[in-house]
């Protein structure tokens, strides 16, 4: 079955995409800006759970950072990433040939921190005129059900209930380099990480063309063209 057909069918795809080299220099990419959590751009927000080292956590993430906004604006290396064409190849697939960014930020599951977010389908906040947006979440860690996976709800993007039974909830299980493709009509969660390991995740999120969003957009280069007709605008 081809990508897009496991994706219209259930609402999600899962590709591996980063190799275990790019996995680790991403993931020092990401511990400069969370050990200490950076505080020298006025629109990089980096949300930490404490002002000081907890030493019973993992030592990747010792201020509990859980959250980081606008990405994109970290650097060259965090700007080049939104443009990376293995992963613009995959949302071309599923969303057509006209592709904008829409925003990018890191989801971050210290040790033994509750996740409080409910089950919720993107489109309910970011809302927009057609629902053709698609989240990639860029897995850093291994992930499963006792370590923050993302909880799924396979096929909800055709339905119309908001909360699914528990045998219909699916962790998604990823490696380091997965790449998770979620459609925005997809009833989906975070789950807590149980374990004594950090877990880190990449989200970037991208919309079609022509896909209009209904409230403002105060995210970092949110509407980005970033492919026409199937091929790349230039990055500067």
């Amino acid at each position: 079955m081809k990508d897009r057909d496991l994706f219209e069918r259930d609402g999600y795809l899962v590709a591996d995409l980063y190799s275990e080299a790019e996995v680790a220099r991403l993931k020092t990419m990401l511990s400069r800006l969370i050990d200490p959590p950076l505080r020298s751009h006025p629109r990089l927000h980096v949300h930490a759970a404490s002002g000081t080292p907890l030493p019973h956590l993992d030592p990747f993430n010792p201020y509990a950072v859980w959250k980081i906004v606008n990405t994109p604006l970290a650097g060259d290396d965090w700007y080049a990433l939104i443009h990376d064409e293995r992963v613009l190849d995959v949302v071309g697939e599923l969303l057509g040939p006209d592709i904008n960014f829409h925003m990018g930020f890191a989801r971050l599951r210290p040790s033994r921190l509750s996740a409080e977010e409910g089950w919720h389908r993107d489109l309910d906040t970011d809302r927009h005129t057609r629902p053709e947006l698609v989240t990639a979440l860029v897995y850093l860690d291994d992930m499963d059900a006792e370590s923050g996976a993302t909880l799924v709800w396979p096929g909800s993007h055709l339905r119309h209930e908001s909360e699914p039974a528990a045998d219909e909830v699916v962790p998604v299980r990823a490696r380091p380099g997965s790449v998770l493709f979620l459609h925005c009509l997809t009833v989906h969660r975070a789950s807590s990480n149980t374990t004594d390991r950090h877990r880190s995740i990449l989200i970037h999120e991208y919309k079609s063309a022509r896909t209009v969003e209904l409230t403002p957009n105060d995210a970092a280069f949110g509407d980005l063209p970033l492919r026409r007709g199937g091929r790349s605008r230039p990055v500067r």
